[in-house]
């Protein structure tokens, strides 16, 4: 049986232990990867797993609500179980989230079932669109000179942010070329997989499948590239940046 890698985010730890309990106890396929009660914490720990599934509290006062951790979640790519006390919420939930289940306390394990068989299903649908590599796929990208531009995902080497303007470099015919897209970096790293672009540096993306090695300088470090370019990794980004790498290297073996 296939596991579900799950989140559970809650400022209660009473909800958090009910949930946990009822998981455990009736869905042996879902398994808990991570627990977290603010925001904070859920972003940080986000940052060393890759959940399938999030359970998300929407209310988790004074340290900000559930909509505020998947806006700066880096490219989320989990789908989201809302468990909240307020129904008032699912209006927008699902307009601006469109979650795959919305449980409002207390909720019955019949409730429970519901929810975690759409995920199922979600998750599966999922999997068998990523059956397709992404590398080989392509992005449109505009620009006020050269017009509308396809750039296939997996000749990308890494982007560089310039103001509201972004650089990207990327290989055509063997050498490395230049293109300056009318898109900020956040636009262009959301255009990109997650599981080969990592946002090293506040004006740096890079693409892990050119990484020839990096080195720690410090508390930050250096990406050099298969390319023999160079790009910086930053003190905040350097935990992140490792954490992805590694997950990267684990899922080619």
């Amino acid at each position: 049986m296939k596991k579900i890698n799950t989140f559970i985010i809650d400022d209660e730890i009473s909800a958090i232990n009910t949930l946990r309990g009822m998981l455990e106890s009736y869905f042996p396929q879902v398994h808990i990867m991570e627990e977290a009660r603010s925001v904070s914490d859920a972003l940080f720990k986000l940052q060393r797993s890759q959940p399938d599934l999030v359970f998300l509290d929407i209310e988790m006062p004074p340290f900000g609500n559930g909509f505020e951790f998947l806006e700066k979640s880096p490219n989320p790519s989990f789908g989201v179980i809302f468990v909240t006390a307020y129904p008032n919420h699912a209006v927008k939930a699902i307009n601006h989230v469109q979650p795959w289940g919305y449980l409002v306390k207390p909720y019955s394990v019949g409730d429970l079932a519901k929810a975690i068989q759409n995920a199922t299903t979600k998750i599966e649908e999922l999997k068998s669109a990523q059956t397709v590599n992404p590398e080989t796929q392509g992005i449109l990208i505009s620009d006020a000179r050269k017009g509308n531009v396809v750039i296939k995902v997996g000749d990308i080497v890494y982007c560089q942010a310039d103001g509201a303007t972004t650089d990207i470099f990327y290989l055509k015919d063997g050498k490395t070329t230049r293109f300056t897209a009318s898109k900020t970096l956040k636009d262009i790293e959301e255009l990109l997989p997650a599981q080969f672009f990592c946002r090293c540096h506040h004006s740096f993306l890079v693409n892990f499948s050119f990484i020839e090695r990096y080195v720690q300088t410090g508390r930050n470090g250096i990406i050099h590239l298969r390319t023999k370019a160079e790009v910086p990794i930053s003190v905040g980004k350097m935990e992140s940046f490792e954490v992805q790498f590694a997950n990267f290297l684990s899922a080619k073996d």
